[in-house]
């Protein structure tokens, strides 16, 4: 079913699409996002410093070739998100076996207790569907959570693309599917930049162009915008060091 229906969308989306390296292509990563309200930032960062230096964090790295990043969140309730990110499902898989087998693991879950509102935690699991440009040399994202009507999928795509093809990027942008935890919405997507001024200078130019109501015009009846949130980035725990 997934290779069907990757077939439709490089269809609809034309070849020249993702021939050029700077337009838009196929992801290939999935991951999960952890959402955090962090009460004590210094002692939650500690608590991942501390996982993150242990035998099981470079067992988890080395076997499934994991890469984590944390960021710090605006414009909702959460505000500190985990990134933990992987090449394919097999690999997520992997890692997410030694992860849940070590004990330094637990110990630093039960650690954030004590640095972070526990019941507002949030995960959810995705694959990213379209990219372009580099999101990992981006430190300024926003995050804009969205909720496709089932079944439409296809037909939001192509608008979404038809769109961004349409504007001049500061940055990296892309569209993750959100694949478990989809409750609230279904897609993520994001616009990076290394600026914050220049990242909402092209979000107001876009989101007053006629290009972008044509786009709500495609999209008013399939998709709802739930949340707009600024992710930053603070710090980076790679597989490579």
């Amino acid at each position: 079913m997934r290779k069907i229906l990757f077939s439709i969308l490089i269809t609809i989306f034309s070849v020249n699409i993702f021939s050029d390296d700077h337009g838009i292509k196929p992801g290939n990563v999935v991951a999960e996002f952890h959402y955090f309200d962090v009460t004590d930032p210094m002692s939650f960062v500690a608590t991942v410093d501390k996982f993150d230096a242990s035998s099981c964090a470079q067992e988890w790295r080395e076997k499934s070739g994991v890469n984590i990043g944390l960021y710090a969140l605006g414009g909702g309730s959460h505000s500190h998100l985990i990134l933990v990110v992987y090449d394919d499902f097999d690999q997520m898989q992997l890692g997410r076996s030694i992860f849940g087998a070590c004990q330094e693991s637990a110990q630093m879950i039960k650690s954030m207790d004590t640095s972070s509102n526990s019941h507002m935690y949030y995960n959810f699991v995705t694959e990213l569907a379209l990219e372009s440009g580099d999101w990992r040399t981006d430190t300024v994202f926003a995050n804009v959570d969205i909720k496709v009507e089932s079944g439409e999928e296809a037909k939001y795509l192509k608008a979404w693309v038809d769109f961004m093809e349409s504007q001049e990027s500061v940055g990296s942008f892309g569209i993750n599917r959100i694949l478990f935890g989809n409750k609230y919405y279904t897609h993520m997507i994001y616009l990076g930049s290394n600026s914050l001024s220049e990242l909402t200078n092209s979000m107001k130019t876009a989101f007053s162009s006629r290009d972008y109501q044509t786009y709500l015009n495609k999209v008013e009846d399939i998709r709802t915008n739930v949340q707009t949130r600024m992710a930053q980035f603070v710090k980076a725990y790679p597989n490579e060091r």
